[in-house]
């Protein structure tokens, strides 16, 4: 299957678990072995853990696979993005193999447990994690779940935790720091509060509110 280009990443972002999408073979050598009969090789993450009410920890495994096929069968965007890279064919003319989850994922009522639990940061957890440097001389650590200035488990901070990596070794490494405006840290506030509360991110509210002023003005105008 030929993507629209190179290293080609999607963010599915009308699907409710907010899929993202790689091709593996994209990264790989062409004489690298995907499996018998296999030609390509897909990752899917979930960044959203809810949908239509219900939990994605509280799905069966075969309730989170159908879920993910079905989001990802209702996105045109997705369809048009493959068709076009070959030559009208869908990825869904495609015939798939195999779909499995991550390995040490255990579904229960009770949610997904795993023998080794993600180590990752969250919003304010800076001051829990690890730095780059360690008490071992020869011995690093790299990725998103080690302190940046990024203060979100991302690409960015993964990136950015390699150049602070590297520059334990190679002191002369400039590593610019990645700016918190104001700002987004008074937004940031307030999705806290929003998010305690069980409501909508700052964003939809924000948007709701404006809507609402809106209609208000037109109404009021109307009246006098």
């Amino acid at each position: 299957m030929s993507w629209p280009r190179k290293r080609c990443a999607l963010v599915i972002s009308d699907s409710a678990f907010n899929l993202t999408l790689f091709a593996q073979e994209q990264a790989w050598g062409e004489s690298s072995s995907l499996g018998d009969d296999i030609q390509s090789l897909w990752t899917v993450t979930a960044c959203v853990s809810k949908v239509h009410g219900l939990c994605l920890e509280q799905c069966t495994e075969e309730q989170f696979l159908d879920e993910v096929l079905f989001q990802l069968k209702q996105s045109h965007a997705l369809d048009e993005l493959v068709k076009k890279a070959n030559g009208g064919k869908s990825w869904q003319d495609f015939s798939i193999v195999n779909i499995t989850v991550w390995h040490e994922w255990a579904f229960s009522p009770e949610g997904i447990t795993s023998a080794q639990p993600k180590w990752v940061n969250s919003t304010h957890t800076q001051k829990y994690l690890p730095q780059q440097k360690t008490t071992i001389p020869n011995l690093v650590l790299a990725g998103a779940h080690t302190q940046t200035t990024a203060d979100v488990w991302s690409i960015e901070a993964a990136v950015e935790s390699g150049k602070l990596a590297v520059k334990v070794f190679e002191p002369q490494l400039k590593v610019i720091p990645q700016s918190n405006f104001l700002v987004l840290t008074i937004l940031g506030k307030i999705d806290d509060v929003l998010y305690y509360c069980k409501l909508p991110n700052v964003l939809d509210v924000g948007l709701a509110v404006i809507v609402i002023l809106s209609v208000s003005a037109i109404a009021f105008g109307i009246a006098g």
